[in-house]
């Protein structure tokens, strides 16, 4: 068994920064959450519960495009005589693959490529893999971001991988231990996550697996009873597999019956001690993780075969080589479904990966129930329950021994937090975790401004047309920073501009709005002029959002980062300014006119000022952060032609022009990234 650091050598889009800009959470902090009548009472329970959109303190990954380019990724492997784990440390920790050595075949779906769309909670995210989601609904905060890795020595002398980090919006600790024992067929995880505030904190956790799809791939988990989407409603039903009411007919433990993108969520009893779940293919192989019972429930995803999901399959990867499926594992009945993490508490799970083979005539067959029964043997063969648990509590033993040998070096915040308590003098980091020590001496480091707050007891001063290098919302720092405000010199103008996101992402709106208007008074920048006038934007105040946005050009000829010009524009349109959006759109220097999300949303006032040259180009291209689900630049093409068919037939523009064209002018395969069926 060994570990060790290497390179990966893929074609791929690099991300190529961060949106400067703070983006606030959603005013619902718990988001309407639908069922068609058919949960029950339990199921209904913390349904929407805190998972409405955060992002701070963290910043959007909006920077990349569609070019590949030969890029080298920094991995850790993790091998035996029979695996070898490849993870990508700059990337979330994220599993690459898994490959049986004696085959030489990947047990998971390795995408050949790195190429991030927009499904993430900060926008990038590439598929591939197992993904580690803590902290918030969606693919995770760190996705695409470093976290730290050593190695370790268990009590058998065997080395494995401790990868770590600090979660900076819930403020809580985890780590994930992989072990490969000498002989072992199947990859070991430990995930460790210490809440230990004073107060619960809203938690979440699913393991999101990505194996491959073929036409008779099937599904098999500890249950038939399984919460669906029930897009009828926009929310979720109680069904029983194989059969859904949204697929008529259709065995839906296959994933490819569904025609669109669809997901559902296996309810494992409270009673089954080791929940799993399994993938059978028609040659034989079966995929299985298996798990202690924290991470009671199951997920499969698929993206069907409407023209959208094989768009986005194809979208991520190289055409024809991304087709995959997902199986997931977490803590809650679905993805929308909230919990709390009680404080001063820490919770521990085990789970563990492999393949092997079954005979197909009794996996893949008419009826899946007795199919079910076999492959749950199966996985009972492989990882015995009783095996899983006793590993569980070994494995627990190992994930408190304080990391080893550092392989990768993740960002700075965990180091922060460390050197936050310990100037302090509060509790100290929990048992196991140890964070490098940060450089005093980097004024360009994402972290400089908290830990010179920390030394100094003020932030340094900046130049106003500077970008923020990093935001904070935690607590702890509020605390520290309105302190320092009230009492030394009421602040710089940095000062004030950071304590009122912190003070808006905490509700306390209007004295955020001071706080900004302060920062103004003693020194102008338009990124205090960008939050009034998104704060009034929010509030539906258009005029005076926009009249902020005017102080802030007033600063300068050009807005020095593309997110700006994409706020303004967008705000433009809102307010029906169509020809001063496009005038400003022309003004703009050729890099931010060129950028992805300026161009899809200036199309709606190209439209209205029959800019078809514009248009038509736009349906050419392809653009690298469209949304999942997207519809803005599908309504820009039904838009585009209804108007030209009803000029056409000498007819004033309708509705029925519409529904005509929808039938008779469908999107190309270029933009279409819709997900369900229209």
């Amino acid at each position: 068994m060994a570990v060790y650091p290497s390179m990966l050598q893929l074609d791929g889009a690099p991300i190529e920064g961060n949106n400067p800009l703070p983006m606030f959470m959603s005013r619902n902090r718990n988001r309407e959450t639908n069922d068609n009548g058919t949960l029950t009472e339990r199921q209904r329970e913390k349904l929407g519960y805190e998972t409405g959109e955060r992002y701070l303190p963290y910043r959007m990954q909006d920077r990349y495009s569609r070019k590949l380019q030969p890029m080298n990724i920094e991995t850790i492997v993790l091998e035996n005589e029979k695996l070898r784990a490849t993870f990508l440390p700059r990337y979330g920790g994220r599993l690459y693959s898994l490959v049986d050595k004696e085959t030489n075949r990947d047990i998971l779906y390795a995408n050949p490529v790195f190429r991030p769309g927009n499904l993430a909670i900060l926008n990038a995210w590439f598929s591939g893999g197992i993904e580690w989601n803590i902290g918030q609904v969606g693919h995770t905060f760190g996705t695409c971001s470093p976290l730290h890795a050593a190695k370790l020595t268990d009590a058998n002398g065997h080395e494995f991988l401790r990868l770590f980090d600090y979660e900076r919006c819930k403020n809580v600790f985890w780590q994930m231990d992989f072990h490969l024992p000498p002989g072992s067929e199947q990859l070991q995880l430990h995930v460790r996550i210490v809440n230990d505030n004073d107060v619960s904190v809203p938690m979440y956790w699913w393991t999101n697996i990505a194996v491959t799809e073929t036409p008779q791939a099937r599904v098999f988990s500890e249950t038939d009873e399984v919460i669906y989407i029930d897009h009828g409603v926009k929310g979720f039903g109680l069904g029983t597999l194989p059969l859904l009411p949204t697929v008529p007919g259709a065995d839906v433990s296959y994933p490819m019956n569904f025609p669109f993108s669809n997901e559902y969520f296996f309810q494992t009893p409270e009673t089954v001690k080791a929940p799993w779940e399994a993938v059978v293919y028609e040659d034989g192989r079966m995929f299985y993780e298996r798990s202690s019972s924290l991470l009671r429930y199951r997920k499969m995803f698929c993206w069907g075969h409407h023209a959208g999901g094989r768009r986005w399959c194809d979208f991520l990867s190289r055409p024809g080589e991304g087709n995959y499926i997902e199986i997931q594992g977490g803590f809650a009945p679905t993805q929308m479904h909230g919990l709390d993490m009680p404080p001063d508490t820490e919770w521990s799970f085990t789970q563990v990966f492999g393949m092997s083979d079954v005979v197909v005539d009794r996996a893949i067959g008419p009826d899946w129930h007795p199919a079910n029964g076999y492959v749950r043997d199966q996985v009972e063969l492989q990882i015995p329950q009783e095996e899983l648990l006793r590993l569980h509590e070994t494995l627990a033993e190992e994930s408190l021994k304080p990391p080893g040998e550092t392989l990768f070096a993740g960002s700075g915040w965990g180091s922060l937090e460390q050197a936050r308590r310990e100037r302090q003098g509060r509790r100290s980091l929990p048992q196991g975790f140890v964070f490098p020590p940060l450089d005093p001496e980097d004024a360009n480091a994402e972290y400089a401004d908290w830990l010179r707050l920390l030394a100094d007891g003020r932030m340094p001063e900046r130049k106003p047309e500077e970008q923020p290098r990093s935001w904070m919302v935690q607590d702890e720092w509020l605390t520290l920073l309105s302190d320092i405000v009230s009492t030394v010199r009421h602040g710089s103008w940095n000062e004030h501009l950071h304590l009122g996101v912190m003070l808006y992402e905490h509700g306390r709106e209007e004295e955020a709005i001071e706080a900004w208007r302060t920062s103004l008074s003693l020194q102008p920048s338009i990124w205090a002029y960008r939050n009034l006038a998104e704060a009034m934007r929010r509030d539906g105040k258009l005029a005076e959002a926009l009249a902020y946005w005017d102080e802030a050009l007033s600063l300068t000829p050009i807005f020095p980062d593309q997110s700006l010009s994409e706020e303004y524009i967008r705000l433009l349109i809102e307010a029906e300014r169509y020809q001063d959006a496009w005038s400003f759109y022309k003004s703009l220097p050729g890099k931010q006119q060129s950028a992805d999300r300026i161009q899809i949303i200036v199309g709606a006032a190209a439209l209205e000022l029959g800019e078809e040259a514009f248009i038509n180009r736009l349906f050419l291209q392809e653009f690298a952060v469209i949304r999942e689900g997207e519809l803005l630049i599908i309504d820009l093409w039904y838009g585009y032609h209804s108007r030209k068919l009803a000029k056409e037939l000498g007819e004033p523009f309708g509705e029925q022009h519409i529904e005509e064209v929808k039938l008779s002018f469908p999107p190309p395969n270029n933009i279409d990234f819709r997900i369900v069926g229209e």
